[in-house]
């Protein structure tokens, strides 16, 4: 098919993600591949090596990271002839995933959709194909500013089940406290800890004959694949700057729900899924002084810095808006 639209999909990449990000690049590929005209579609990419945050294992193969990047990035997306990449690599001042989906949100009102990647989500190969049909869908309807998300695998309370793929909202829910709910966790399709390929996606996706669309009037999204419209973010909608860690979702969320009110709209495509593989294995790699026996769940969460900075990230969330508290700073300290 055809595109009618414009989208940008951009993806914020940090170094030790380089081992799980080809999965990410060829699900975006695919998606491409379903379309006549690639080109509408820019594909934005930024590899962040900087080691502000955390150190990489050495010179040599930081240097070796940044090679297999470009080449990775040729390789998926030359084809298609509309793609950038750039790399950060000031050690000096921090720059996080929240500052990337800033700044791509201040470049999306050039196109009509904004995309939300990331370096441990799977696109569904229907990405281009059911944005077109809710697009004219919309317009139809006279719905001009919207969020569009893909239905999501089981998640931790109720408060999900809007966003949850028909064939996993009545599955159970695994925690990873005990050793056995971890062993459930990694091993259950429909739990967010296992780690989905493309081909299970792609199995479940190819069931369907006809989308199911909801529509809801309060926002409940998470980052990974979010797709934003232009009319949106014409509205200033975005991500505020007091919040520069994790959190970034639910402050877009937030602001998404300042300036469009009661008149909020959202389409969850329930049953086509996009996969976000929060517990990938690889998705921690070479970087100085991490205990590589942990599982990628708790990798980060032991080390001490992402702690505090997630802490202060968001402490500032929730004096985002009719409070005049004070928003904190910290900086990391090596």
């Amino acid at each position: 098919m055809k595109l009618n639209n414009s989208y940008i999909i951009g993806c914020h990449i940090m170094f030790y993600e380089i081992e799980m990000v080809e999965e990410y690049f060829r699900s975006v590929r695919y998606a491409l591949e379903e379309i006549e005209n690639p080109e509408k579609v820019r594909v934005d990419i930024l590899f962040n090596v900087s080691q502000y945050y955390e150190d990489c294992e050495s010179e040599e193969k930081l240097q070796e990271i940044k090679d297999r990047c470009e080449n990775l990035v040729v390789q998926n997306f030359a084809w298609c002839g509309n793609f950038r990449y750039k790399f950060y690599s000031d050690d000096e001042k921090p720059y996080t995933m929240a500052d990337y989906r800033r700044e791509l949100n201040n470049k999306g009102i050039d196109y009509d959709y904004t995309i939300w990647g990331e370096s441990d989500c799977l696109m569904p190969r229907q990405l281009f194909v059911v944005l077109e049909q809710i697009s004219q869908h919309a317009k139809m309807n006279n719905i001009n500013r919207y969020i569009t998300t893909f239905a999501v695998r089981k998640m931790c309370d109720d408060s999900w089940k809007v966003l949850e793929h028909n064939e996993f909202t009545d599955k159970p829910y695994y925690d990873m406290d005990t050793e056995e709910d971890k062993k459930k966790a990694e091993s259950s399709p429909w739990s967010i800890r296992y780690t989905m390929s493309q081909e299970e996606m792609d199995e479940l996706n190819n069931k369907v004959d006809e989308l199911d669309v909801r529509l809801l009037t309060h926002p409940k999204f998470d980052g990974s694949g979010l797709v934003i419209s232009k009319d949106l973010l014409m509205t200033g909608a975005n991500l505020p700057p007091a919040v520069y860690m994790n959190g970034d979702d639910s402050a877009f969320l937030q602001s998404c729900l300042l300036h469009m009110g009661q008149n909020y709209r959202q389409f969850v495509i329930k049953n086509i899924l996009k996969v976000h593989n929060r517990n990938h294995p690889k998705k921690r790699n070479y970087v100085m002084g991490e205990d590589n026996s942990k599982n990628t769940h708790f990798k980060r969460a032991t080390r001490n810095w992402y702690k505090e900075f997630n802490e202060v990230s968001k402490g500032n969330m929730d004096k985002l808006y009719y409070s005049q508290e004070p928003f904190s700073k910290k900086e990391i300290k090596k």
